[in-house]
């Protein structure tokens, strides 16, 4: 079968088929591209909000624990959690506990590299 696109008609109907399907193909980059930011913003925020809750006064040691082991979801803010977990200055009765998550958090993202 061989296309021989000779009269103004086929090239009519060929773009007719042509001209939608690029369309529809590039709406549909567009859309992932959006989707894909949109998803990066919001595992930023979710970042955010977690190293927000270890910084801030009170709160139980248990859930600083578990957003220390949350950290460990984000390997492409590595340094800064390193940072953070090696350098936080714990204080409280239970702050060995917290400590030690902290650098098994630290420990974890330097394996993972």
């Amino acid at each position: 079968m061989s296309m021989n696109l000779s009269t103004a008609a086929e090239w009519i109907a060929w773009a007719g088929i042509v001209i939608p399907l690029a369309a529809l193909a590039w709406s549909a980059v567009f859309y992932t591209q959006t989707k894909r930011r949109e998803v990066e913003h919001q595992e930023y925020q979710r970042f955010f909000t977690i190293t927000d809750h270890l910084g801030q006064q009170g709160g139980s040691i248990a859930s600083k624990m578990a957003a220390a082991f949350e950290l460990r979801k984000y390997p492409e803010y590595a340094d800064v959690i390193i940072r953070i977990c090696e350098n936080t200055n714990v204080e409280g009765g239970s702050a060995k506990m917290l400590k030690d998550e902290l650098l098994a958090t630290a420990e974890f993202l330097k394996a993972s590299r």
